[in-house]
C-alpha cells in the first residue's frame, strides 16, 4: 500500500479523500437498494407489472442522468472558484445552477406530460398491449416528479462542490426510507398497483428536495445560498456554467438515448427478457456504486486543484484515485458474486427470466472490474478540467458505434437475445478505456481555462 501514500503537505489527504467518498458511497448503496426495492415489490404484481415499470424506468433514467449531468456540471464551476477563493462568484454559480436545472425541468416535465402516449409507443411499441397500459399508468405520475428530482440532484451537487458530502447522503437516506414506506403503503396495502411505486417516487423526492434547498441556506455552510429568486443571473457566469453543464448533460443524455434505444430492442424480446433486464439493471448498482461514488470525488477534487491553478496537482490526484478506485471495484465485485444468486432469487419471476439476470450479471461484474474506472472516474477527472466537449463527443459516439450499433449485432446476427446487449455495453466502455487513457496522458486538459 505504499504506492497509496500521499505527502504530508497534499491538498488532500488519503483520509480526506475517504471522508468525501464514504458517504457517497454509501448513498449510491441507498440509492441500488431503493431500486432492488421498488422492483422487489412491483413483481408482487406480476411479470408484466416489472416489465412496465422497467420501460418507464428507461425513460426516466434519460431524464434523471440528464438532469444529473447539468447539476454535476454546473458544479464544476462552483468547485472551481472555491478553489480560486472566490467566494462571491462561487455564490453566484450556486444559484445560478440551481436555476438552470429546474427550468430545464420543468420544461422536460412539460413536454413529457404533453406528449406521453406518444413517446411510449414510438419507443417501446413492440411491446405487449398489457405492459405499455402498465407503462402509461405508471408514467403519468413519474413525469410530475422530475422537477423535484433536479431540485435534489442540483442540491446534492452543490454541497458536494463545496466538499461536503455527508448531507446530501443523510438526505439520500431519509429519500430511501419515506420512498419505501410509502411504497409498501400504496403497492402492498392499498393496491394502487404500478402508480403507487411512482407516486411514492414523487412524494420523497420532493420532500428530501426541499429539505436539501432550506438547509444549502444555513450560514455555516462554505457557500451559503441567498437570494435564489432574486433577478441577479448575470450572463458571463450562466454562460460559463452552461459551456461545461450542457456537454456534460448531452452526453448523459446521448447515453440514455442509446439506452432507451437498447429498451426498444429488448422489448420486442419476449416479458421475461424486459423482466432480466429490469431486474439486473436494479442490482447493477451494487457494483457501480463505488465507481460512480469516484467520479463524484473526482470532479471535485480535480476541480479545486484546476481552480486552484495547479495541474501538476490535478494529475497526481487523477493517477491517485484511479488505483483506489481500482481497488475497491475489484472487492465490490467479489462480494457481488458471492450472493449473486440469493439477490436474483428474491424477485418473483420466471426461471426463463432468472437464468437471463444471472448471465447478464456476471458479464457486467467482470466488465466493470476491467474497464469501469477508467471509462468513468478518468471522465470525470476530464470533466473537472472543463474538458466536457471532448467527453462529450467521445461518449456519444462510442454510445452510438458500439453500445447500440454492436447491441443489434450481438443480439439478432449472434442471436444471443437480451444477453448481447449487455455484451455491447462492455465493448463500449472498451473504447471509452482506450480514448480517455489517451487523452489524460497527452495533458492537453491541463491547459483549460473555464473560469
Amino acid at each position: 500500500m505504499l504506492s497509496l501514500r500521499l505527502d504530508n503537505n497534499a491538498r488532500f489527504s488519503n483520509k480526506q479523500i475517504l471522508a468525501f467518498l464514504i458517504p457517497i458511497f454509501f448513498e449510491q448503496l441507498m440509492l441500488a437498494g431503493l431500486g432492488i426495492a421498488d422492483t422487489f415489490m412491483v413483481s408482487f404484481l406480476g411479470e408484466s407489472s416489472v416489465a412496465g415499470v422497467a420501460l418507464v424506468n428507461r425513460i426516466d433514467n434519460f431524464v434523471k442522468q440528464f438532469l444529473l449531468a447539468l447539476a454535476q456540471g454546473g458544479s464544476v464551476i462552483m468547485s472551481q472558484y472555491i478553489g480560486a477563493r472566490d467566494d462571491e462568484k462561487a455564490s453566484l454559480s450556486l444559484k445560478n445552477n440551481i436555476r438552470i436545472v429546474i427550468l430545464v425541468a420543468l420544461a422536460i416535465m412539460s413536454l413529457m406530460v404533453i406528449f406521453r402516449p406518444l413517446v411510449l409507443k414510438f419507443l417501446f411499441g413492440g411491446a405487449e398491449a398489457d405492459v405499455l397500459e402498465i407503462s402509461n399508468q405508471c408514467f403519468s405520475i413519474t413525469a410530475f416528479s422530475y422537477p423535484f428530482v433536479a431540485l435534489y440532484y442540483a442540491c446534492s451537487a452543490s454541497f458536494r462542490a463545496m466538499g461536503e458530502s455527508k448531507i446530501p447522503s443523510v438526505a439520500s437516506i431519509v429519500m430511501m426510507i419515506v420512498s419505501l414506506i410509502l411504497k409498501y403503503l400504496f403497492i402492498l396495502k392499498l393496491d394502487l398497483g404500478v402508480r403507487g411505486t411512482a407516486l411514492s417516487t414523487l412524494i420523497a423526492m420532493a420532500l428530501v428536495g426541499g429539505i436539501l434547498l432550506v438547509m444549502l441556506h444555513s450560514p455555516h455552510n462554505k457557500i451559503p445560498l441567498g437570494g435564489l429568486l432574486k433577478p441577479d443571473f448575470k450572463r458571463e457566469n450562466v454562460f460559463r456554467i452552461l459551456k461545461v453543464s450542457f456537454p456534460n448533460g448531452i452526453e448523459q443524455a446521448m447515453f440514455q438515448l442509446g439506452a432507451l434505444a437498447i429498451a426498444g430492442l429488448i422489448s420486442g424480446l419476449g416479458t421475461a427478457a424486459i423482466a432480466a433486464d429490469q431486474i439486473a439493471r436494479s442490482l447493477t448498482p451494487l457494483v457501480h456504486a463505488i465507481g460512480s461514488a469516484f467520479v463524484a470525488v473526482m470532479m471535485m477534487l480535480i476541480g479545486q486543484c484546476m481552480g486552484a491553478n495547479s495541474p501538476d496537482e490535478a494529475k497526481k490526484y487523477t493517477k491517485h484515485i484511479l488505483k483506489i478506485d481500482y481497488i475497491f471495484t475489484f472487492i465490490c465485485a467479489v462480494l457481488f458474486i458471492a450472493f449473486m444468486k440469493p439477490l436474483i432469487s428474491l424477485f418473483d419471476v420466471s426461471a426463463e427470466a432468472q437464468t437471463f439476470t444471472y448471465a447478464i450479471l456476471m458479464i457486467y461484474t467482470i466488465g466493470s472490474v476491467l474497464f469501469y474506472p477508467t471509462s468513468f472516474a478518468v471522465a470525470g477527472a476530464l470533466r473537472g478540467t472543463g474538458d466536457t466537449k471532448f467527453v462529450m463527443m467521445v461518449a456519444s459516439a462510442s454510445m452510438f458505434i458500439f453500445r447500440i450499433g454492436a447491441a443489434y449485432i450481438f443480439t439478432y446476427a449472434f442471436d444471443l437475445g437480451v444477453i448481447g446487449a449487455w455484451v455491447a455495453m462492455v465493448s463500449d466502455w472498451v473504447i471509452r478505456t482506450t480514448i480517455f487513457a489517451i487523452r489524460f496522458k497527452k495533458g492537453k486538459w491541463q491547459n483549460n481555462k473555464v473560469i
